[in-house]
């Protein structure tokens, strides 16, 4: 029992050390003083789209009570945004330029989310994002999702404390419900940001290894609201200085420091779900281009013999497993070899990574093929001032023997590169 629990320590103390590497080797902090500023665009714009959702249904009163209840700790704050957030509405109905003010609302609501998946994307390393009609659908279902569940939460709390206050048989149970009551902010937030960490990203994320982050981060935001409360007094300087616009740089100083928590917690989520791809992270970043090309060659060379022999499926869990090497070497070899066009990724309905396939016809991918590929793949600078510096005949006789080389190698086959013991040895 000691052991599993050192265990259990050890690794989650393996993950968090990872996340705070990747956080600030990602530049995350910058990237959360980017969002801070996207959020002081979008929020009263924001705040406006989920009233007048709301009001629609009868329920605007409500969200303002939550954006209040949100913003406790800066009361004024809350109340610059319902006010702002108000005028706007109003502007927006009133103005003969009122396509204009929606399109201005709609660009900065949507600028801020486009800016949160493009960040989520690069903790998860995703290069490619959704298309723009997934993008449109999320968008949607975002705006319309946020105000119906603010009203049903209230609606919960609002029925639990008066069935409490008016029940006598729960009487000597009103304390732990009331603590209870305390703790459904919390357990939205968790809710919260679960979705948040498992779709916001354009991959697929576990939901069990976005939990414990979710929690973590939802009680750090709760912690955030309570040190921001006590430490008013440290921060009264900021009221001698700024007077009524005190509450603006506030403000500003907790939505950076929100952002912090929740970058961070998406980070541990990732280390979480892909903490061997890490494994061995010094060693994979000194392999030599020479072995990374070999290990392009058995990497294309078990895809190609397995397509032939009708084995379509091929992920990167089953070639780390058959070529014994580091996750994260075979993921980047994959990486670039679909991006010379020597591979292609595709999503499997039955496969929760991505499969890979010949980009070709195999019979046409040949070891002269692929190290061609391989070795023109990267930025080069520009061909006439690199032949400017150099002795013409010298290159002359180094593309001549590259050549001679490469044709030598234009007959075989990658298919026919691996023995049929490779599996087994």
């Amino acid at each position: 029992m000691k052991e599993c629990l050192k265990t259990s320590l050890r690794n989650a103390w393996d993950k968090i050390r990872l996340a705070v590497i990747l956080f600030l080797d990602k530049g995350l902090l910058q990237y959360a003083g980017a969002l801070a500023f996207n959020t002081v665009l979008a929020i009263v714009p924001l705040v406006a789209l989920f009233v007048a959702i709301a009001r629609g249904f009868g329920y605007g009163s409500i969200v303002e009570s939550a954006v209040q209840r949100i913003l406790a700790s800066q009361p004024d704050a809350a109340s610059y945004i319902i006010q702002f957030a108000n005028s706007y509405l109003t502007n927006a109905r009133s103005s003969a330029i009122i396509g204009f003010g929606v399109l201005v609302m709609l660009y900065s609501v949507i600028g801020l989310i486009n800016n949160i998946e493009t960040v989520f994307n690069n903790i998860w390393s995703v290069k490619q994002s959704r298309g723009i009609t997934r993008r449109v659908m999320s968008y949607l279902s975002m705006f319309f999702m946020v105000p119906v569940t603010i009203v049903v939460v209230s609606g919960i709390n609002l029925a639990v404390n008066s069935f409490i206050s008016q029940s006598d048989f729960f009487g000597f149970l009103a304390p732990l419900l009331q603590l209870l009551i305390k703790l459904i902010p919390v357990i939205v937030i968790t809710v919260v940001f679960v979705i948040v960490f498992v779709h916001v990203p354009n991959t697929r994320v576990s939901v069990k290894h976005a939990i414990v982050p979710a929690l973590l981060a939802a009680i750090f935001m709760e912690l955030l609201q309570r040190a921001y409360v006590y430490g008013q007094v440290f921060l009264s300087s900021y009221n001698a200085i700024y007077g009524s616009l005190a509450a603006l740089p506030l403000f500003m100083l907790w939505v950076q420091f929100s952002w912090y928590i929740v970058l961070f917690f998406a980070m541990l989520c990732h280390t979480s779900q892909h903490r061997d791809y890490y494994a061995l992270s010094g060693t994979v970043d000194s392999i030599s281009q020479n072995d990374r090309a070999l290990l392009s060659a058995a990497v294309v060379g078990l895809i190609c013999r397995g397509f032939g022999e009708g084995k379509d499926h091929y992920t990167a869990t089953m070639l780390q497993k058959e070529t014994g090497m580091p996750l994260r070497l075979v993921t980047e070899t994959l990486d670039r070899l679909c991006e010379v066009k020597i591979l292609e990724e595709k999503q499997q309905p039955d496969s929760s990574e991505p499969t890979y396939a010949p980009f070709e016809d195999i019979a046409n991918i040949t070891l002269a093929k692929l190290l061609t590929k391989l070795g023109d793949f990267g930025k080069t600078i520009d061909y006439n001032t690199m032949m400017n510096k150099m002795n013409p005949e010298v290159v002359e006789r180094i593309n001549l023997i590259r050549d001679t080389f490469l044709s030598g190698l234009s007959e075989v086959k990658i298919s026919d590169l691996l023995t049929r013991d490779d599996k087994q040895s």
